[in-house]
């Protein structure tokens, strides 16, 4: 059985800057840490060899946010920053915020990059590492985040304790 959708996971060439950007910009506050460094068990998880990152577990409004700051393998794939909005694979980030205007302004100010203006309560930028970041007003009460389904059923899930 599904339980919730847990958290995105964004890797980032500067770990602290990310943290201090998300915290500043959207409220995060850190919650764990964790590390590795050719752990041969993460590696089978993740999928790769030789591995090595640090991060961090972010909590927020209603979601956590996972940051990655890889030192091994070499990176060998194109940054985000020369990924449109249309390229396939997940794309952005999305907050609602009080006023766009105001909020994109703040954006920017804390590092971020233009990407588009604001129209119509909406706007895409960039975080500072090249991540689009969506924000926008509620579009109509349908989208209200307090009208999401509860994840009620987690309160009676209680994770085994490893013996």
């Amino acid at each position: 059985m599904i339980l919730a959708f847990a958290h995105p996971g964004i890797v980032v060439p500067d770990l602290e800057g990310a943290c201090e950007f998300y915290t500043a910009m959207f409220g995060f506050r850190e919650i764990s840490r964790e590390g590795w460094a050719d752990n041969q068990v993460v590696d089978r998880i993740i999928g790769s060899s030789g591995s090595a990152s640090r991060g961090v577990m972010l909590s927020g409004h209603n979601c956590f946010l996972e940051l990655f700051e890889y030192s091994a393998p070499a990176q060998s794939g194109e940054s985000p920053v020369d990924s449109g909005p249309h390229e396939q694979g997940i794309r952005h980030l999305a907050f609602y915020v009080d006023d766009c205007e105001r909020e994109y302004r703040r954006l920017l100010e804390l590092g971020g990059q233009v990407l588009g203006e604001p129209v119509n309560g909406v706007v895409y930028g960039r975080d500072p590492f090249g991540n689009i970041i969506e924000l926008c007003e509620i579009p109509e009460e349908r989208e209200n985040p307090t009208e999401l389904p509860g994840v009620s059923s987690l309160g009676n899930y209680r994770r085994e304790e490893s013996a």
